[in-house]
């Protein structure tokens, strides 16, 4: 009983940190100008912001950047608007934990969501599936084209069912209610043992037990590429949670893109008397006898709290803002060896044309793959071969029309890319040769999508490119990670950092800390983040 206890507690992307003790007031405390400084306005830092606003306290935000929002973001070029990360977000559904999330932070209301359905096109050499949102019908369609592999499909669908429902069980005691948490894991002791079994491989150890067929494991494997990797790097829990989320309880875009679901964060915490500052770095989080007590900005002004959350990067806020000296010997050296995840690489398009009809059954996004092997695909993405590349080609305006003007797309080339490729994408020998190559590269992928768009060279009115230095430019990221820390085994679930640290009132959110990166899942990290500070208030 006590360990069917222990690993109820365990599983999940859910929240299995014991809280520290609440703590009487101090003088620093009264004298303290905000409850909380949030340091970035990304996902993380606006979800904690709005939780902690609703709840009465006294919230300022901190934001380098001149706009909310983080990778959750847009940007406009003339008559066209263009997202800068999202390509759908899971779990809206009644039911879904992002849903109850959103409505939790009184956002919901002011979003219009869409729902997705099909989710994408896997393509490969000679052979496309549309992927259905609903499980059912994407198991019944996966063991029609691959009757051979049935039996292993229906067991590979079970095993992520059981591991959703242990997912259950630890959302029950993340929202308090431990014998609801003990009350599920009792009445799913198999799915308990599945998630221990589980608990430490890849998603390719996964498959093995299941799956053989190559071209089937690089369909179901698709989406491991949102995760930053392939399938043989890629926790096989992160992974199932992902896929788990999306085909159980929704995959959604929005009307204006993910800046409305950073905007609203934004206007509830504006509404509850949050204050949140753009323009504004801060190169100090300020530490007394062991203690966040608050920051100092850029221009050297000191703003002083009773807690602090840091939605900026993980390392540069615990090494460098709040200070290495400020930690364990132990801990330090455990931040400075986790490895960093993957960049991205986009191509951002206006074109003075209409592709929708390239793009059939009301799918907006071609995920397409040169290879039907996953291995041959991501070794193209590790060693910077743009000709090897699996990437993604999206049509926003199927399902944002005000993207752009009527009869006109924003199209959108994605993929990944190492940050040092080729002498750091020549940045060091000047911004005119950096600009001029990552174009070039660019170009070379606007040449392979013609395959998929004709034309779409000859019809392009706005371009712009984001490579690997562009998302570190704009969000400071270490090796401009859009995922935190990669998603390894060794690197998720219960390896990845808590939001407490070593440092007393001093907190993290976003995709550095627990549950992972993710639009939805650095939302839930701020959440988390700010519960742990309202039981200590």
């Amino acid at each position: 009983m006590k360990k069917m206890i222990q690993w109820v507690l365990l599983a999940g992307l859910c929240l299995l940190f014991a809280c520290s003790p609440a703590e009487v007031k101090t003088a620093s405390d009264q004298a303290a100008d905000y409850d909380v400084i949030v340091i970035g306005a990304g996902g993380g830092g606006l979800g904690a912001a709005a939780r902690l606003a609703l709840a009465g306290k006294k919230v300022l935000v901190f934001e380098q950047h001149d706009k909310v929002g983080g990778y959750m973001t847009g940007f406009s070029r003339g008559d066209y608007t263009f997202d800068v990360s999202l390509h759908a977000m899971d779990g809206l559904d009644p039911g879904g934990l992002t849903h109850g999330w959103f409505q939790e932070l009184d956002i919901y209301r002011r979003l219009k969501p869409v729902r997705l359905d099909p989710m994408y096109r896997a393509a490969f050499p000679g052979f496309a599936l549309d992927v259905p949102a609903d499980i059912e019908q994407y198991r019944k369609l996966l063991k029609e084209k691959f009757p051979l592999e049935a039996a292993g499909i229906d067991r590979l669908f079970e095993t992520l069912d059981r591991i959703e429902l242990t997912s259950s069980a630890g959302l029950q005691y993340m929202k308090g209610n431990t014998w609801g948490a003990m009350w599920e894991g009792l009445k799913h002791p198999r799915a308990i043992r599945t998630m221990r079994k589980y608990w430490d491989v890849t998603l390719t150890q996964l498959l093995d037990e299941f799956i053989s067929d190559q071209r089937l494991r690089s369909v179901f494997t698709q989406l491991s590429y949102f995760l930053g990797d392939g399938p043989d790097r890629i926790s096989a829990l992160v992974f199932a949670a992902m896929w788990n989320s999306y085909h159980r309880h929704g995959y959604y875009y929005f009307e204006g893109g993910s800046q409305s679901v950073s905007d609203a964060l934004a206007a509830v915490i504006r509404e509850h008397g949050g204050e949140i500052r753009l323009n504004t770095l801060v190169k100090k989080i300020l530490i007394e006898d062991g203690r966040a007590v608050g920051v100092r900005t850029k221009n050297n002004q000191v703003w002083r709290s009773r807690c602090v959350i840091s939605n900026a990067n993980a390392p540069d806020t615990l090494l460098k803002l709040a200070g290495r000296d400020h930690l364990p010997e132990d801990y330090a050296k455990k931040v400075e060896a986790m490895e960093i995840a993957a960049s991205a690489f986009v191509v951002y398009l206006g074109v003075e044309a209409d592709y929708t009809p390239e793009f059939p059954a009301r799918v907006h996004e071609l995920m397409i793959n040169i290879s039907e092997d996953p291995v041959t695909n991501t070794q193209g993405m590790r060693e910077g071969k743009i000709e090897k590349v699996p990437y993604a080609i999206t049509n926003y305006s199927m399902v944002d029309p005000g993207a752009a003007p009527a009869g006109k797309n924003v199209i959108t080339l994605t993929t990944v890319l190492p940050y040092d490729w080729l002498k750091g994408w020549h940045e060091d020998e000047g911004h005119s040769k950096y600009t001029a190559f990552k174009n070039f590269i660019g170009e070379k992928l606007i040449a392979q999508a013609e395959t998929y768009l004709p034309g779409l060279n000859s019809r392009i009115e706005v371009m712009e490119v984001g490579s690997p230095r562009t998302m570190n430019h704009y969000t400071l990221n270490p090796k401009g990670s859009i995922l935190g820390w990669a998603n390894t085994p060794q690197q998720s679930m219960l390896n990845r950092l808590p939001q407490e640290t070593p440092i007393e009132n001093l907190y993290l959110a976003g995709a550095w800390t627990f549950p992972c990166g993710g639009q939805s899942a650095v939302i839930m990290s701020g959440i988390l983040a700010a519960d742990k500070v309202l039981k200590k208030m």
